[in-house]
């Protein structure tokens, strides 16, 4: 078993882990166990994983280290989990929840990637122009709603999230949109 100690957080990590997603992860390492593995380089820095591991070493998980060259996946084997626990089916929801709650670093990104390697890596990013603002050609969807004393809110959609908030915006009602928005200002 290897000390949380001596595994080093990336320095230049991508992802941005906020409290929510924090927490989530934090709950789903309490009630499920873990589930994943990280990836750490041959130094012991962490390439992938950098949010889980924040709160594998809070909880004083410990850590085993398989090693590898890249030529073969690692599958970690619940052995204490069947296909219709209700656990197990909670581990796959908080698995894929805490991954939606992360988003990408995209000053850092464009920091050490041209464009055209993000793109080639699926990761869209939007054209700014001299102003800062964001260039509608980047976009499908723009969505505009007044929610009083003045304030109007403008949302712009990344094509690839776009029929997922659509749909969102749809189920929860414009009314439920203003609320969460007026409710995430007041938070802020």
């Amino acid at each position: 078993m290897m000390k949380s100690g001596e595994i080093k957080q990336d320095s230049r990590n991508y992802r941005q882990h906020n409290d929510k997603n924090k927490e989530l992860m934090k709950k789903s390492l309490e009630e499920c166990g873990t589930g994943r593995s990280i990836v750490i380089d041959s130094q012991n820095e962490i390439i992938a994983g950098n949010g889980i591991f924040e709160q594998v070493k809070k909880l004083k998980i410990p850590i085993k280290v398989i090693e590898s060259d890249g030529t073969f996946l690692i599958a970690i084997k619940r052995t204490d989990l069947k296909t219709k626990d209700k656990k197990r089916k909670k581990l796959a929801v908080y698995d894929n929840s805490s991954s939606d709650l992360s988003i990408f670093n995209l000053d850092l990104l464009e920091k050490d990637f041209s464009k055209e390697v993000l793109l080639s890596l699926g990761i869209d990013v939007p054209e700014i122009n001299t102003e800062g603002i964001l260039e509608e050609d980047s976009f499908t969807h723009k969505f505009e709603e007044e929610i009083g004393e003045g304030f109007t809110v403008t949302f712009v959609f990344d094509k690839s999230f776009q029929e997922l908030i659509l749909k969102k915006i749809k189920d929860l009602g414009k009314e439920k949109v203003t609320k969460i928005v007026q409710e995430a200002i007041l938070d802020a």
